[in-house]
C-alpha cells in the first residue's frame, strides 16, 4: 500500500488529523501534487476549518485548473461558509467540465434551496433523477425542498423513496420523523424516533432527546426525569447536541448552560480580542443595526415595535436586517415604517451581510435572535460591527463574540455575572420592553362570552405547552385538590396534549370540567381572556416572558417561582419592578401554599389586584418612551466607551 493510499484509508476511517500528517509529509517531496492538496482541503472541511480548506483547494486548482472535482469541493466549502453565490459559480464550473456530474448537480440543488430559488432547484433535482433514478441524496434533498415550501405530503414521499432504495439511509428516516413533528403529528414523530433507536443504536441518546422534546409538546412525560438526569450527566459530551433554547426548558442551572454553550461552539473557546474600531470620523448619528428572523407576527416584534417608533431619530439611525421567511404581515410593515432602512438579507451569505454592515458603518449590531430558529450567528462571530449586543430574542448567554447582554439586576444578580460571556448592560427597571398594543381596556367584563362561570375562582396559565412539565403540572393538581370552586384555564395547542392532560387529571381523581382549554384565536381575544381570570400560575424553569407582561399589563396578578437562570427570572423582574415581590416565590411549596391561600380569600386577591392596577399607573415598566430613553442611554455609554478605546465593561443605567 502506498503512502497516498494509506492517507485515503485514514480519511475514510475519519482519522482526519492522521490523514493531514501523512499528506503534509508527502507534500514536502511533491509540493505540486494537486491530489494531496485536495485531500488536505477535504480533511480541513471535515474539521470545519473552512478558511484553511479553501486555501488548500485553491492551491490545488492553480496546479490543475481543469479538474471538475476540485470546483465541486470548493463549492461545498463556500456552501458551508454561506457564500452561496460563490458556491453556485463553482458547482456550475464543475458541471461545465463534466456535464453529467451528479454530485455537483445535487450540491447545486442544495444551495438553490438555501437561497430560496425553489423553481430552479426543482429543475436541477429533476436533472439528477435523469442521470440516476436511484440516487439517494436526490430524493432526500427533494424532500427537504418540499419541506421548505410546506409541501409535507410530497416531502414524505421523497424521503420514503430514498429509504426504499436503502433502508439504512438514516438521514431520510430522521427527516421523516422531523416532518411529522413539523406537522404537529408528535406521536408519529415519537414512534419514528423509537424505530430509529433500533436501526442505529450508536445514536440512541440523540433519538431519546428528540423523543423527549416531542413528548413535551404533547405533555407525555414518560421517562422525563430519567432523560433529564442523563442530559445533565452527558451535557459536556461533544457527541450530543441539544438546541440551546430547548435546554432552557429543562434546566435552571446557569453554570451548566454556560459550559454547554462553550462546549457546543468551538469558537467561544478562544477569546477573541475586538480590534474593530469606530471610525476616526464618526457618523453624524449613532447607527444601530437590528438583526432578526422575527420581524413578523412574533413575540420579539410585539415587544420591539414601540422601541423603534420611540427611538430619537435626531441621534440614532435605525437599520433593520431581515432574515424572516415571511416579511409581509402588519408587524413587518410597522417595523419597516420605523426604520431608516429595512433590508431584506435573507438570500445573502453571512459574509456578505458582514461586508454590507461595514459598508453601512453600523456602530452597534444588535442580535435579536441568539440561539433561536433561523438565527445567523456567524454574522457576529465574524465581527460585523465595533459593538455587538445580545438582546431580547434569546434569554441567556450566547458566546464571547458578543460584547454585551441587556438585562436588569433581578435577571442577572451581581453574583451571577460569571455565568455570562458578555458584559452586562443593567437597565434601571426591567430588561423587557413594553408595547401599549398588548393592553386593552374594557368597561364591562362578561365571563359568559368565554363560557366561564362568574362564581368560580379562575387560575390560568396561557404559556405555551412546552413550558409545562410534570413538576409544575403536579403542583397545579395539588392546588386544585386543596381548593374548592376553582378552575384552571390552559391553552389548547394540540389535541394530543389536551388528551394526555385530561388523562392525568382523571388519574388524580379531579373532575375534568375543572380544566378549561382555549385555542388561540385572535391576539385581542387572547388579551381579553386575562381580564376574566383571577391569577396567572407561571411555569418553571422557563417562566412567562411576553405572556407574563401581557397578563400583568392587563391587570392580572401573576404568581411565579424565581429560579437561577435568565429564562426563569423574567416574570420575577416584572413583578419586582411593579412592587409585587409578594408574588415571587423561592420554591414550589411556597408557590402552592400562596395559590391555595389566595383562592380562599377574596379580600387578599382584591387587594393584590388593586395594588397591581395602581403599580401599572405609577411604574416605568409599562412606559415605552421612558424605557427607550434608558436603552438609548445604554447605547450611548457603550458607544463612548468603545470610541475611547476602552474594553467592554458592565454598564449601569440610572
Amino acid at each position: 500500500m502506498s503512502n497516498f493510499e494509506e492517507a485515503i484509508l485514514c480519511y475514510k476511517s475519519r482519522k482526519f488529523l492522521e490523514t493531514q500528517k501523512i499528506c503534509e509529509n508527502l507534500l514536502k517531496k511533491d509540493p505540486k501534487n494537486f491530489e494531496l492538496l485536495n485531500l488536505i482541503g477535504a480533511t480541513f472541511l471535515q474539521l470545519k476549518l473552512y478558511s484553511e480548506a479553501e486555501i488548500s483547494i485553491k492551491k490545488s486548482i492553480q496546479i490543475n485548473p481543469n479538474h471538475h472535482a476540485l470546483y465541486n469541493n470548493l463549492g461545498v466549502i463556500y456552501k458551508e461558509k454561506k457564500k452561496f453565490k460563490d458556491a453556485i459559480e463553482n458547482f456550475n464550473k464543475a458541471i461545465k467540465l463534466k456535464p453529467n456530474y451528479l454530485g455537483a448537480y445535487n450540491n447545486l440543488g442544495i444551495v438553490l434551496t438555501k437561497v430560496r430559488n425553489y423553481k430552479e432547484a426543482f429543475i436541477i433535482y429533476n436533472k439528477c433523477l435523469e442521470l440516476d433514478r436511484r440516487y439517494l441524496d436526490t430524493y432526500n434533498n427533494l424532500g427537504i425542498l418540499n419541506l421548505e415550501i410546506k409541501n409535507f405530503d410530497e416531502a414524505l414521499i421523497n424521503f420514503n423513496k430514498a429509504i426504499e432504495i436503502n433502508y439504512k439511509y438514516l438521514e431520510a428516516h430522521e427527516n421523516i420523523a422531523n416532518t411529522y413533528a413539523l406537522r404537529k403529528k408528535y406521536s408519529l414523530a415519537i414512534n419514528y424516533f423509537e424505530k430509529l433507536k433500533k436501526i442505529n443504536n450508536s445514536k440512541k441518546f440523540y433519538y431519546e432527546i428528540n423523543i423527549l422534546f416531542n413528548q413535551i409538546r404533547i405533555c407525555d412525560w414518560k421517562n422525563f426525569e430519567k432523560i433529564i438526569k442523563k442530559i445533565k450527566k452527558n451535557i459536556l459530551n461533544e457527541t450530543i447536541t441539544i438546541p440551546p433554547l430547548k435546554l432552557l426548558y429543562l434546566i435552571d442551572e446557569p453554570k451548566i448552560i454556560k459550559d454547554y454553550i462553550q462546549n457546543l461552539d468551538i469558537e467561544t473557546k478562544f477569546q477573541k480580542k475586538n480590534t474593530f474600531r469606530i471610525n476616526k470620523k464618526p457618523n453624524k448619528k449613532i447607527i444601530l443595526g437590528y438583526y432578526s428572523s422575527d420581524f413578523r407576527e412574533h413575540a420579539v416584534s410585539h415587544l420591539l415595535t414601540k422601541i423603534l417608533e420611540s427611538h430619537n431619530k435626531e441621534e440614532f439611525q435605525i437599520i433593520g436586517f431581515n432574515f424572516s421567511k415571511n416579511p409581509n404581515d402588519s408587524y413587518t410593515k410597522e417595523i419597516k415604517k420605523n426604520c431608516d432602512k429595512f433590508l431584506d438579507v435573507r438570500t445573502l451569505s453571512d459574509e456578505d451581510i458582514v461586508i454590507l454592515t461595514k459598508q453601512l458603518k453600523v456602530d452597534l449590531a444588535i442580535d435579536l435572535n441568539g440561539h433561536t430558529l433561523n438565527n445567523r450567528p456567524d454574522i457576529f462571530r465574524h465581527r460585523a460591527a465595533p459593538i455587538q449586543i445580545n438582546y431580547l430574542g434569546y434569554p441567556g448567554t450566547i458566546g464571547n463574540y458578543m460584547d454585551y447582554i441587556i438585562a436588569d439586576k433581578t435577571i442577572i444578580p451581581e453574583e451571577d455575572k460569571k455565568f455570562y460571556f458578555e458584559k452586562i448592560i443593567y437597565l434601571p427597571d426591567t430588561y423587557q420592553p413594553y408595547n401599549p398594543n398588548q393592553t386593552i381596556k374594557f368597561k364591562n367584563f362578561n365571563r359568559e362570552k368565554f363560557n366561564l362561570p362568574n362564581s368560580k375562582f379562575i387560575y390560568c396559565c396561557l404559556n405555551k405547552m412546552e413550558k409545562i412539565n410534570p413538576k409544575i403540572f403536579n403542583s397545579w393538581l395539588k392546588i386544585l385538590k386543596k381548593t374548592e370552586n376553582t378552575l384552571l384555564l390552559l391553552l389548547d395547542e394540540n389535541l394530543e396534549a389536551k388528551n394526555n392532560l385530561l388523562k392525568i387529571i382523571s388519574e388524580n381523581k379531579i373532575d375534568s370540567s375543572r380544566i378549561i382549554f382555549y385555542a388561540f384565536t385572535s391576539y385581542r381575544e387572547h388579551l381579553e381572556r386575562f381580564h376574566h381570570c383571577d391569577i396567572f400560575l407561571d411555569t418553571y424553569p422557563y417562566s412567562g416572558h411576553t405572556t407574563a407582561s401581557e397578563a400583568l399589563s392587563n391587570g392580572l396578578p401573576l404568581l411565579t417561582i424565581k429560579g437561577k437562570s435568565f429564562q426563569s427570572r423574567v416574570s420575577s423582574s416584572l413583578l419586582h419592578n411593579l412592587g409585587l415581590d409578594e408574588l415571587i416565590m423561592e420554591n414550589m411549596a411556597d408557590y402552592e401554599k400562596f395559590a391555595i391561600e389566595i383562592a380562599q380569600s377574596s379580600e387578599k386577591i382584591t387587594k393584590i389586584k388593586k395594588k397591581l392596577i395602581l403599580s401599572i399607573q405609577n411604574s416605568n415598566i409599562f412606559n415605552a418612551k421612558i424605557y427607550t430613553k434608558n436603552l438609548e442611554k445604554a447605547y450611548k455609554q457603550v458607544y463612548e466607551r468603545h470610541k475611547n478605546s476602552l474594553i467592554p465593561e458592565d454598564t449601569y443605567i440610572n
